[in-house]
């Protein structure tokens, strides 16, 4: 099963609709509705767009919503969440300093489809323990974090999920791998710990994941973690590339650029600290 259960999406609706600040009911077809939220949205941002089964909607405030609206008619959502559509979007948001990043994924688990934990190279860590974790390396982790798990080899942080509260009854899982220590199993181990402490405290299961990054989808699907719905978020700040996809399709593949080297978009710069 790719998608989570009729049940789960139920649980869940309450708390997508706080996150997006409308209703579910508003998603239609194209032209894309685009709205204002008609209640303070559960995010830090001042725009999204869900998709969210044959349904689609973009939500934003009012500045936001009129240089945005003239573009839509021209923009199946199909194309909206693709390169091409956060590229136009961005077009239009930039010059009031908001860029545009996704599409990700929002994967659920309950007790339903999460795994068992049973790898016991996992320790759960402390504020203590996760105060002395290197955020640059393990960057998708949280220091303030409800919990975290963590597989160490020998006295260095190998694998690390973190959990931290998205509004009850979700909470949401951040993991990272050390990049020497990757393609052992180890993300699988921490997620799948964090994901059923998580159910222990009677909690919803959340991760989001780029699209692009096919290792992280994959582990969190093998935890037992399912597609609900994906976004596009619209943030302050500069415009970000997404990385090439990551990962490969099998392992010892050898993968290639199809594109040579001199078609490839020059002057991209390394992300701002």
């Amino acid at each position: 099963m790719d998608m989570i259960s009729e049940s789960l999406q139920k649980e869940i609706c309450g708390w997508t609709e706080q996150l997006v600040g409308v209703p579910l009911s508003a998603l239609g077809g194209h032209p894309m509705p685009v709205l204002t939220p008609d209640r303070e949205p559960q995010r830090d941002h001042p725009l999204v767009i869900i998709r969210c089964g044959d349904g689609s909607a973009l939500v934003a405030t009012q500045e936001l919503c009129d240089v945005i609206r003239p573009i839509m008619p021209n923009l199946h959502a199909d194309l909206v969440f693709s390169p091409f559509g956060t590229y136009e979007l961005a077009r239009a948001t930039l010059p009031l300093g908001i860029t545009i990043w996704g599409p990700s994924f929002y994967l659920f688990g309950d007790r339903n489809t999460v795994s068992p934990a049973s790898d016991g190279r996992v320790v759960r860590v402390g504020a203590s323990e996760l105060a002395e974790v290197d955020f640059s390396i393990f960057w998708h982790c949280q220091q303030n974090a409800l919990a975290g798990f963590a597989v160490y080899e020998g006295d260095e942080l190998a694998a690390l999920a973190t959990v931290t509260s998205h509004g009850d009854p979700v909470w949401e899982i951040g993991m990272e791998t050390h990049p020497d220590a990757q393609a052992r199993g180890l993300g699988h181990a921490v997620v799948n710990a964090a994901a059923n402490w998580i159910l222990e405290n009677d909690r919803i299961v959340l991760a989001t994941v780029g699209t692009f990054n096919i290792p992280s989808a994959r582990t969190l699907r093998s935890v037992g973690l399912r597609y609900a719905f994906m976004t596009i978020d619209g943030r302050p700040g500069p415009f970000m590339v997404q990385p090439q996809p990551l990962g490969s399709p099998r392992a010892g593949e050898t993968l290639y650029n199809y594109y040579p080297d001199w078609a490839i978009t020059k002057g991209i710069l390394p992300r701002p600290k």
